[in-house]
């Protein structure tokens, strides 16, 4: 088994080969990753809740007459909820990288599925 130097105290030893080859074989859900980031993550839940400043902030801009810079505004909310997305997946990638352990938990919460079960469907 490949060992590999981990900088948490509490166990300075960890099993990487396996991990990363179950990593691998597994698709994330992006919707249900940004969920679980959203609910269990300080940072996930704060990046979560900006995007009501995305309608908040188009509203305003309209009602001081800044039409232009409120459609820009508004227009930038669907990239950055699609970096939300790419960042609450690498959240549970890493987290699965620290606790391979909690692999069940998530494939029984929709969170991970195997590559092969999405190939069936339309």
């Amino acid at each position: 088994m490949l060992r590999t130097w981990n900088p948490h105290p509490r166990s300075r030893l960890r099993p990487v080969g396996l991990a990363l080859r179950a990593l691998s074989q597994r698709e994330i859900s992006p919707a249900e990753a940004n969920y679980w980031w959203r609910k269990n993550d300080p940072a996930g839940a704060l990046l979560n809740n900006l995007m009501f400043l995305f309608i908040v902030v188009p509203i305003v801009l309209v009602l001081k007459s800044f039409y232009a810079l409120s459609f820009i505004v508004f227009a930038m909310m669907v990239p950055y909820g699609l970096f939300l997305r790419r960042l609450a997946t690498h959240a549970v990638r890493h987290h699965l990288e620290n606790h391979p352990e909690e692999w069940e938990k998530f494939e029984e919460s929709g969170i991970i599925s195997s590559s092969n079960s999405r190939s069936g469907s339309c």
